[in-house]
């Protein structure tokens, strides 16, 4: 990747991680915790079965007690908000470049940040938000791996 690039991939990945902090820790998400205590909040803001609000995002959308823009919003928005980690993680950082290494480092990254919303009551900590940013940034990572884009970065499709 020739410098430019790399000045403009990496001021994009900056702005990025601003996007996703603030979409992570600072957009409202209806009544904030801060009325209990930490325990509590952390009891009542977790998920630790796979599926289960996937599961009633689905079953509310189909027996009509949601709309559908909210169950899209909820659930292809936490796939589509992590595709952009797939592409600039191992753009800008060489060690990155191996799926398994990038899926350990995203997995780490991911999980810190669901713990750092319940620590600072500004979030929850769910499951299936973890899966689905985990297949959005795989499939971002599955991006970066085409020959177009191996093509822009001036790398070879097969490193």
């Amino acid at each position: 990747m020739s410098k430019v690039q790399r000045i403009i991939m990496s001021i994009g990945f900056i702005a990025y991680l601003l996007f996703l902090t603030f979409y992570m820790f600072f957009q409202l998400r209806g009544s904030a915790g801060m009325s209990m205590s930490l325990v509590e909040y952390i009891q009542n803001r977790s998920n630790l079965v796979p599926f289960k609000t996937i599961g009633n995002y689905i079953t509310a959308w189909e027996n009509g007690t949601m709309n559908t823009w909210t169950a899209v919003k909820n659930l292809l928005g936490n796939v589509l908000v992590f595709i952009p980690m797939g592409i600039f993680l191992p753009s800008l950082f060489r060690k990155l470049r191996r799926m398994s290494a990038f899926l350990l480092a995203f997995v780490l990254i991911i999980l810190s940040a669901e713990v750092a919303q319940l620590l600072t009551q500004r979030g929850s900590f769910d499951i299936d938000d973890f899966i689905l940013n985990l297949f959005g940034a795989w499939l971002g990572f599955l991006v970066w791996k085409t020959s177009f884009v191996q093509k822009w970065v001036g790398r070879r499709s097969h490193e």
